[in-house]
């Protein structure tokens, strides 16, 4: 497509013509999808990335100008979707990394349920601290696993998102973290309330 027949399909789409841009779509969707395909393997990524483009120049064809090709612009405009994917990834991999991980968790030493005695309160509060310790001691998959799932009381999914493995990898790894820490119980002659 030209240069001249994206000018004039921008002009019926700000007349109102939805028609127009759905013809816009359908001419830049491959440029884009490749712009996007060469820097994200993931398809449903590369499709959300796709979607987020064509969203943003479609609420921002008022300010194109026509200094550059009409294509041009648009894999600006995804290329900058991109980076804010990334800019946001990288954000929450910190929050989590800061929010959900043991080794930087605080406040973990909270005092336990009021109970009928104080020997009944001191022990649940020891138990929590051994608890607490025999996940630091497990292996950085399944400790972060096993933190999110018994301490943080996460679901699957939001496991499957936060260390961005299948959800089958997850319940292998709670299963071999529950499996070290009950050795480890064992050890130490504890046993399950």
């Amino acid at each position: 497509m030209s240069q001249t027949e994206d000018r004039v399909l921008i002009r019926r789409v700000l007349g109102g013509d939805p028609s127009a841009f759905d013809t816009l779509y359908k001419t830049h969707h491959p440029r884009v999808y490749a712009t996007i395909a060469r820097r994200v393997s993931d398809r449903d990524l590369i499709e959300d990335l796709v979607q987020t483009t064509f969203l943003r120049a479609f609420c921002s064809l008022k300010t194109y100008r026509g200094d550059a090709a009409f294509s041009t612009w648009l894999t600006q405009i995804a290329l900058n979707a991109f980076k804010s994917h990334l800019r946001a990834q990288r954000v929450r991999q910190t929050w989590v990394h800061q929010t959900e991980d043991p080794e930087l968790a605080t406040g973990i030493d909270r005092e336990p349920a009021p109970c009928e005695n104080p020997e009944q309160a001191m022990q649940q509060k020891e138990r929590r601290k051994l608890v607490i310790q025999g996940i630091r001691c497990l292996p950085a998959r399944y400790r972060k696993a096993v933190w999110l799932r018994y301490i943080r009381d996460r679901s699957y999914e939001e496991i499957t998102q936060a260390l961005q493995v299948p959800t089958g990898t997850v319940k292998t790894w709670l299963c071999r973290g529950r499996r070290q820490l009950k050795g480890e119980f064992r050890k130490l002659g504890l046993q399950a309330v």
